[in-house]
């Protein structure tokens, strides 16, 4: 009988995409498995002010190269599991603990060892320092070096959300990943024919919908693009997500943009938007916004940053590098139903959670 242990990490952005695929992984085990053989191990962050031993022990993590929250404590305690109970199986869900696949392997040779890289950790720590300026925090890129390091070389197998994050791996690692498990999610949604289908807004103002919680990842660019580009589009924008009402501080309101902070079903939103609009301009990995818009039926318009990872193509969105060609796009947009098939057909073949399952069945080797 195989036993798991689960390893990951919870911070302020759990909620969002990485969050949410950590999760996806978490259930995969269980029903592959059964969930009374995986057990999970959470390291939670520090709260509320350190003292001064604990600021002592958190410079001499970092120069260990310690990320994700891991101290020597988190070690101990996770050692001390490994000892009482026979797994057979470690599943670390971030490349940012790396360093504990180091550990686990010098100690317990037998255990397998999987890695999931959520993005290219040193390349984001990378962008995040220099997009901030934040340069006291230059560390976290050695130290996500360190960590990727020590993924790719004591992990039995490492697993990358797609094919450009596995080459990235090997340019920088000598190694590429044993398998992709792109962004996936629950197929909660339903084919729609051709009666059911809600016309666009063609020849009147277009609705267009975003959906995203209030973190700098998706404010960055949904500001730019209301500042800079709603003004020059016939568009009225619907905006929902945790704690969006706080963007109300950050730009002027006008009634070209409507906001929620906590929407119960987003079904209703899904379907009465022309399109899904995508400006994002930073953050690392596979945009899980793009896979639940894909699964809505949704044609999407945003930037490559948004589309990183995903097959698509012209029929399911459009991809801009500009303002210019987001107003091009935005008054070029023409279709004549608010579902859109392709871009359904495309998640059910690919991004659907049942489509991972029988990825992760045959990495694990069930």
């Amino acid at each position: 009988m195989r036993k798991f242990l689960y390893v990951t990490f919870a911070n302020e952005e759990s909620a969002t995409g990485g969050g949410q695929c950590a999760g996806r992984n978490l259930e995969s085990l269980h029903l592959l498995f059964g969930k009374e053989n995986v057990v999970e191990y959470i390291l939670y962050p520090q709260k509320g002010k350190r003292t001064f031993t604990e600021r002592i022990s958190r410079f001499l993590g970092v120069v260990k190269g310690y990320m994700g929250g891991l101290t020597d404590e988190h070690i101990s305690r996770l050692m001390a599991i490994l000892l009482e109970e026979t797994f057979t199986d470690v599943f670390i869900d971030s490349s940012q603990l790396g360093n504990l696949a180091k550990i686990i392997r010098r100690r317990y040779e037998k255990i397998r060892i999987y890695t999931f890289f959520h993005n290219i950790e040193q390349d984001y720590m990378r962008s995040v320092t220099v997009e901030s300026g934040d340069y006291a925090h230059a560390f976290w890129i050695r130290g996500a070096n360190i960590n990727e390091q020590d993924a790719c070389r004591y992990s039995n197998s490492v697993i990358a959300l797609n094919r450009k994050d596995s080459e990235r791996l090997t340019e920088l690692y000598s190694r590429k990943a044993d398998a992709i498990v792109p962004i996936t999610m629950k197929d909660n949604y339903h084919d729609m024919q051709e009666g059911q289908m809600q016309k666009c807004s063609v020849g009147s103002t277009k609705e267009a919908f975003f959906l995203g919680s209030y973190f700098a990842g998706n404010i960055k660019g949904l500001k730019w693009f209301c500042e800079e580009i709603l003004p020059e589009v016939d568009v009225h924008l619907t905006i929902a997500g945790s704690g969006m009402d706080a963007f109300a501080n950050d730009i002027k309101i006008t009634d070209k943009i409507t906001l929620y902070s906590f929407v119960d079903d987003l079904t209703a939103l899904y379907e009465s938007a022309d399109f899904v609009l995508l400006p994002i301009i930073s953050g690392g990995g596979m945009k899980v916004k793009t896979a639940e818009s894909l699964k809505f039926g949704k044609y999407l318009i945003g930037t490559s940053e948004a589309f990183e990872g995903y097959d698509i193509n012209d029929e399911i969105a459009a991809v801009c590098k500009n303002k210019q060609e987001f107003v091009q796009k935005i008054r070029e947009f023409n279709k004549p139903f608010r579902y859109n098939a392709a871009s359904r057909e495309l998640f059910k073949r690919k991004y659907s959670f049942d489509v991972s399952l029988e990825t992760f069945k045959n990495i694990l080797a069930v």
